[in-house]
């Protein structure tokens, strides 16, 4: 499996510990790319096949792994919008 790149939810019990719980995440394989501690965020890539590892985590409420997003640009900046 390949890496991917993933939000890590900070339990709001847990973001005096904040530190700690990144430290856990970075143990079982993330490599942390930004720490957003007034949000308790943490984004990062890990093997795909270790991001179960990660939810049982103490102190980790929620993994997302990265969405894409598709804006309504298409190549070449035209717009493929068209309102009603």
């Amino acid at each position: 499996m390949g890496e991917i790149r993933l939000t890590i939810l900070v339990h709001e019990q847990w973001r005096d510990r904040y530190a700690d719980v990144v430290e856990a995440c970075r143990h079982e394989g993330l490599m942390v790319e930004n720490e957003l501690v007034s949000i308790g965020v943490i984004v990062g890539c890990i093997d795909e096949a270790r991001v179960p590892v990660l939810t049982s985590v103490q102190g980790v409420c929620a993994v997302e792994p990265e969405r894409l997003q598709t804006g309504f640009e298409q190549a070449g900046g035209t717009s493929s919008f068209k309102p009603d």
